[in-house]
């Protein structure tokens, strides 16, 4: 008797919970609050914080609308998806307001955060 194929466990939650953050991070990063990008996009903002909450997988149409108000290419929201182990949540909100930061930074001062993350990971490789 052939069985249905299950999806991977958690696949789906992932990939909600990773659009979302991103979603959220754009939207951060362009200085808007969920209500403006909702009006932005005629939706509500209860729809704009199931999104980022990771609550609701958008449609693609939506997803579009999102990356249009945002000046985002629509790849921005599925970057990272598979290539990585599950990151949790915090992880990933984290490393992409790291990454915000990274980009706001002029050279040089993106060369000193380099150097400050190389040391906290070394030291922490020696308290290992």
């Amino acid at each position: 008797m052939p069985t249905n194929p299950q999806p991977q466990c958690g696949s789906i939650m992932d990939l909600k919970n990773h659009i979302g953050a991103r979603v959220k991070a754009a939207r951060q990063r362009k200085g808007l609050t969920q209500e403006q990008l909702a009006e932005a996009i005629d939706r509500a903002v209860e729809t704009m914080s199931n999104i980022e909450r990771g609550a609701m997988l958008t449609g693609l149409d939506t997803l579009q609308r999102i990356a249009v108000a945002l000046d985002t290419p629509m790849t921005f929201f599925f970057e990272g998806v598979g290539d990585m182990p599950h990151l949790s949540r915090a992880r990933l909100e984290t490393e992409l307001r790291l990454q915000a930061i990274a980009q706001r930074l002029p050279m040089r001062e993106l060369h000193l955060a380099v150097a400050l993350l190389e040391t906290l990971e070394n030291f922490g490789e020696k308290k290992a």
